[in-house]
């Protein structure tokens, strides 16, 4: 059932347009037809048939002998034309009049019809709509001239086009004109949608292109959307540049903090309260230096070189297992591939680092480290048995400064901006960053890559 629920057109707006005016159009096109034949019979002529014009003879015979002439005319009709399933008309010849066997009056241009053709040589078959008529043959009753005719009712498909072939040809040029024009109305709300998506996920150059083309309203969302993402594009180029900025203008102050902070050492100023201005000051500078590789990392200045694996992440982990050492707690890491990759060693081996540490300082007892490697990407995932985050947290825990409510608090010594240089590395490497929740608790962070050499 979900999945008939997920072919259902109507879920779009593109297959509700669509629907809509495809039923609009059928609907439209029956009426049409079937309208044209009720109020615009065509009149069709053609030679009577040999079972036609021996009916009419049949009939004639009946209403011209002995015992038909001791009856008035209109019952002998009536009489003779039932057997062929018609109704007998005779016309006065000289005045015109009509006389026709029991039944619904006929129609006026019915009465025209017969009344232009009593003067016809041979009997010939007259076709409006469902009405057939064929005639005359002369007789004399009563001292007069009369033209005699039958008329017989046909169903109207016998003499139209099928219906069902007319059905088929207006479903499928109806579907066409339909998709066409749905498609022309969705297009652009489309675009505008993977564009904001892209947007969304700081792709910042993201633009909808031809927006000049269109002067309806479609177009005018277009163009208003370019507008916008100029100005949050804007935004952030300025907000790196005030990051960058601010980052550079505290090295001055922070150096010759540090250098009052000596000559404070060598005058025997209170230690502790040296101290505690020390411990201030490394925390600025490690802010600093944080802040300088982040805006490193976002404005892209990088270097390539081959590196293998192993090598690339051997002091890193190195560091871990010292690390979870002195806190009693565990690392276990997989065997690391035989790959040579192409990549900035200096970020990547940051963005790994602070993916580590933070899996450390979080967990419980035990971290992990794997590694997977296909045709296309190699990725690095590193598990904790920690307390986790909500999946709203995962999806923030990337952004600078950002605080996880149980995993980012103060007391462990971070400022909310390790996993944005991972995420601001990764994302320089083309590859992408990803935090989940394990189901047996804890977090799982995966760093993947694409392949940039072959295995060596």
């Amino acid at each position: 059932m979900t999945f008939i629920r997920k072919l259902n057109p109507a879920r779009a707006i593109m297959g509700r347009l669509f629907l809509w005016f495809w039923a609009t159009f059928i609907v439209t096109a029956v009426l049409a037809v079937w309208g044209s034949r009720f109020f615009f019979e065509e009149l069709q002529v053609k030679t009577a048939s040999p079972q036609e014009i021996q009916q009419l003879e049949r009939v004639l015979k009946g209403i011209t002998n002995d015992r038909a002439k001791q009856v008035p005319l209109r019952a002998a009709l009536d009489r003779n034309g039932r057997p062929g399933r018609g109704r007998a008309i005779a016309v006065d010849v000289d005045s015109g009049r009509i006389i026709a066997a029991g039944g619904p009056p006929l129609r006026e241009d019915d009465k025209r019809d017969i009344q232009r053709i009593i003067d016809q040589k041979v009997p010939i078959t007259l076709n409006r709509g469902a009405l057939k008529i064929t005639g005359p043959m002369l007789f004399e009753r009563d001292g007069k001239r009369f033209a005699l005719f039958s008329a017989k009712l046909e169903p109207l498909g016998e003499n139209a086009p099928p219906f069902l072939l007319f059905l088929c040809i207006a479903m499928v040029t109806t579907f066409l004109l339909s998709w066409l024009f749905a498609k022309s109305l969705t297009r652009p709300i489309l675009r505008i949608q993977k564009s904001a998506r892209l947007l969304s996920n700081g792709n910042w150059e993201t633009r909808i292109d031809n927006t000049d083309k269109r002067q309806d309203e479609l177009g005018q969302l277009g163009r208003d959307f370019n507008s916008m993402a100029n100005q949050l594009e804007k935004m952030w180029s300025g907000q790196k540049r005030l990051l960058a900025d601010i980052s550079h203008e505290l090295r001055s102050p922070l150096a010759r903090l540090q250098m009052a902070l000596g000559l404070a050492h060598q005058q025997n100023v209170d230690p502790a309260s040296l101290a505690r201005i020390e411990r201030e000051a490394e925390r600025m500078e490690a802010l600093v230096s944080q802040l300088l590789e982040l805006s490193r990392a976002e404005n892209g200045v990088t270097t390539f070189s081959s590196y293998s694996l192993s090598l690339l992440f051997r002091d890193i982990f190195t560091d871990g297992q010292f690390e979870a050492a002195n806190s009693n707690k565990a690392l276990d890491i997989d065997e690391i591939p035989k790959l040579t990759v192409a990549v900035d060693h200096v970020l990547l081996c940051r963005a790994v680092e602070n993916v580590l540490r933070n899996a450390i300082r979080h967990s419980a007892h035990l971290v992990t480290v794997e590694f997977e490697v296909t045709q296309t990407q190699w990725a690095i995932t590193i598990c904790d048995d920690g307390e986790g985050l909500s999946s709203e947290e995962c999806e923030r825990v990337f952004a600078p400064f950002y605080r996880a409510t149980l995993a980012r608090e103060r007391a462990s010594g971070g400022v909310g901006l390790g996993l944005s240089i991972a995420k601001a590395a990764v994302e320089l490497h083309h590859g992408a960053i990803k935090a989940v929740t394990r189901e047996e608790g804890g977090l799982s962070v995966t760093l993947s890559f694409p392949r940039k050499l072959e295995d060596t």
